[in-house]
């Protein structure tokens, strides 16, 4: 469940910053899309994020979760975001699926970004992280089957800028097991089976992301 509190922060200040924004312009300073646009590296900002798991390898079983992030921003075009999250997932209505991941993307700017002044700034990402699944059977005293693995990841994603500190991003994310699968199987009977394969495959997950991010501070002065 997303914190009440972060979700009131992320909306409340960037209303305020906006509204600032706004009086300054009011009162004739000099519109920020004419001045000269600061340089982004340094930036650190925190985030919520909602999660959509797409299973390749069980096509009806549709995963949602939450989590949170952080970013920090390496230059104008290359960002870096780390991110925490947990998704369930309900397998065939006969067992339940648990996944947690940590880890890290590397982001590059396809536009650059101004200032974040930009409305839009799409992206592509790639990383790792560590993931721990845990699929167990509907009904008392079924056995937990849990896997330890690492994983890597693209995406594709856009932020929308609602303003330069603050902003809602979509992306497609495809995760890749680096170690043994654990997979859910129904049979022709309508049970369903757990497996453990020990070598890597190319069934991993497509997950769907929509997040929110604003913009703290400062962790470094960009050069000039």
């Amino acid at each position: 469940m997303i914190n009440i509190r972060w979700l009131a922060v992320l909306v409340i200040l960037p209303l305020l910053s906006a509204r600032q924004t706004f009086a300054q312009s009011k009162d004739g300073a000099a519109d920020i899309k004419t001045l000269p646009y600061e340089k982004q590296g340094g930036n650190f900002s925190v985030g919520i994020r909602n999660t959509v798991n797409l299973f390749s390898d069980e096509p009806k079983s549709f995963g949602t979760g939450a989590g949170g992030s952080f970013r920090i921003q390496l230059v104008d075009r290359v960002n870096t975001e780390w991110f925490a999250d947990i998704i369930s997932t309900n397998l065939y209505n006969r067992a339940h699926r648990l996944d947690a991941h940590i880890g890290w993307n590397v982001m590059f700017y396809l536009l650059n970004p101004k200032g974040f002044t930009r409305k839009f700034t799409p992206y592509v990402a790639a990383g790792h992280c560590f993931d721990y699944t845990s699929i167990r059977l509907n009904g008392e005293d079924q056995a937990n089957h849990v896997r330890w693995t690492a994983a890597v990841q693209m995406s594709v994603g856009c932020h929308y800028n609602i303003t330069p500190k603050f902003d809602i991003s979509v992306a497609t994310m495809y995760v890749l097991h680096l170690g043994k699968e654990l997979d859910a199987d129904q049979q022709p009977d309508g049970s369903v089976m757990i497996e453990e394969h020990k070598n890597a495959g190319w069934e991993g997950h497509v997950m769907l992301i929509v997040s929110a991010h604003y913009k703290f501070l400062k962790l470094w002065k960009p050069r000039k």
